[in-house]
């Protein structure tokens, strides 16, 4: 088991916390071409989170998104292949990964995200802090396409494995990141 943030331990075990477990997902390939700034994207780049709403992360923004992870099957030996289901909320983002034509580099993220409120030109304002939990890097060796979905397939070396309990991180349980902002 990775070493989890004592803070983000402690919010999880709480009964009623005011945070969740988002997953962000970044895709690295040198195609990557945003035309306009209206993604607030760098070029190379394609950064989702699974949930409704943008959020900021390590001073990048992610889009919003909803994917399904479906990790490796391991037969003690050898990982087989990882696939990631892309729902997106604006379809402009499964054209711009239709438009490469390279092996993507992808990195998988979850992370514990904890309410803060902070004080900005004398007004308060809630964010939210990241504690990452754990990590997949992989290569997104091909992927299959329709109007609103991608579907990306994964040649990775490790599985990610969330540890934290599973009744915590329901979306009953631990709301969408911005859903009270």
């Amino acid at each position: 088991m990775k070493n989890i943030n004592v803070i983000a331990m402690d919010e999880l075990w709480k009964d009623d916390t005011d945070g969740h477990i988002p997953i962000l997902m970044e895709i690295f390939n040198p195609d990557i071409k945003w035309e306009d700034g209206s993604f607030e994207q760098e070029n190379m780049y394609l950064r989702v989170i699974d949930d409704s709403n943008p959020v900021m992360y390590k001073g990048k923004k992610y889009l919003p998104c909803k994917f399904n992870y479906t990790p490796p099957e391991e037969n003690g030996k050898d990982l087989g292949q990882a696939s990631i289901i892309v729902s997106a909320i604006d379809t402009r983002i499964v054209e711009i990964l239709r438009s490469v034509d390279v092996e993507c580099d992808v990195k998988v993220v979850a992370a514990f995200a904890k309410k803060v409120t902070v004080n900005e030109n004398n007004k308060e304002v809630t964010t939210y802090r990241f504690f990452p939990l754990d990590e997949l890097s992989a290569k997104m060796q091909s992927a299959t396409y329709s109007r609103a979905t991608a579907q990306l397939n994964l040649v990775c070396k490790d599985v990610l494995k969330l540890n934290v309990p599973r009744n915590v991180a329901t979306k009953d349980k631990i709301p969408s990141v911005n859903m009270n902002a």
